[in-house]
């Protein structure tokens, strides 16, 4: 009866004590620099305005410092990033190495794209906001840290605004039929670099803003439409309306954009038949003007 007695308090002893193996999960947080966007993050705060479902999260090899990227070629686990930077959902939990002497480390990206070893490669329509939040590390299972996915913009953003300069030149130039842009459609994330550029074989194409086309002008000026490309030099800008085909417009002055600005550009019509093409920085940065005319 005492052996019996023994065993039972043992094994009730025993139940109570922490395995020393046992995995330890990895926390994520998130947030963006201090800049806005389109869909779907807006906020001026740097966090988004609606939940973002199926971010991409990469995991590189294990490793105490250093983590090798150019040998990661594919997604560790998707989450989704709530509004107050809260990372959650995990299509596969992440847990730190046995080894303490391991650090874990990440990087993510939005949208979902094609990848491949070191690189990730999207074809846009100019309605998407591909971020990327660059390498982090999350510590060990001895000294555990947060791994906060700081996301940042890689396109820059196009902001369409029209105005005709009398009633008359609304008569003349008739409703507008569409405004687009030429811009390169197949772009390639390298990341280790963390990078975005063109693809090796690029690709150009003409991408319609977004906007309710036909858009009725006025004499005041209204936002028409959005465009997300890739920042450098500006493409070609072509605007066609009801009563007039399509002219090809380049704009003075802002010849270069850059990741995370927007542009405001401003179309005003005028009665002789011509265009009036200006354009500022706006909402993600404050930067130049520019000016153009057709």
């Amino acid at each position: 009866m005492l052996a019996t007695l023994s065993l039972i308090v043992i094994a009730g002893c025993v139940k109570d004590i922490p395995f020393a193996d046992q995995p330890i999960p990895i926390s994520f947080d998130a947030g963006l620099s201090a800049v806005a966007t389109r869909a779907p993050i807006t906020s001026t705060e740097g966090l988004p305005d609606a939940t973002i479902t199926g971010i991409q999260i990469l995991r590189a090899a294990d490793i105490a410092s250093s983590p090798d990227w150019t040998a990661v070629s594919s997604v560790a686990t998707t989450a989704n990033v709530s509004t107050a930077g809260a990372v959650s959902g995990f299509s596969t939990a992440q847990y730190y190495n046995a080894n303490p002497a391991l650090n874990a480390w990440f990087m993510a990206y939005y949208p979902s794209g094609t990848i491949t070893a070191n690189k990730v490669n999207w074809t846009i329509t100019g309605q998407e906001d591909i971020i990327v939040a660059p390498s982090v590390g999350a510590g060990n299972k001895s000294s555990p840290t947060s791994a906060t996915l700081a996301f940042a913009h890689k396109l820059t953003q196009l902001q369409f605004y029209v105005k005709a300069a009398t009633a008359t030149a609304i008569t003349q130039w008739g409703t507008l039929s569409s405004i687009k842009v030429n811009a390169d459609t197949a772009l390639e994330l390298t990341l280790s670099t963390n990078a975005l550029a063109s693809n090796t074989t690029p690709v150009n194409t003409d991408l319609t803003t977004s906007g309710a086309y036909p858009i009725t002008m006025t004499t005041s000026e209204a936002s028409v439409g959005v465009i997300m490309v890739k920042p450098g030099t500006l493409g070609t800008i072509k605007v066609t309306t009801a009563n007039s085909p399509e002219q090809s417009v380049s704009i003075s002055g802002l010849t270069t954009t850059a990741a995370g600005s927007a542009h405001k550009i401003t179309l005003t019509f005028t009665e002789l038949g011509g265009i009036t093409f200006t354009a500022t920085l706006t909402d993600w940065v404050t930067g130049t003007a520019g000016t153009g005319s057709l």
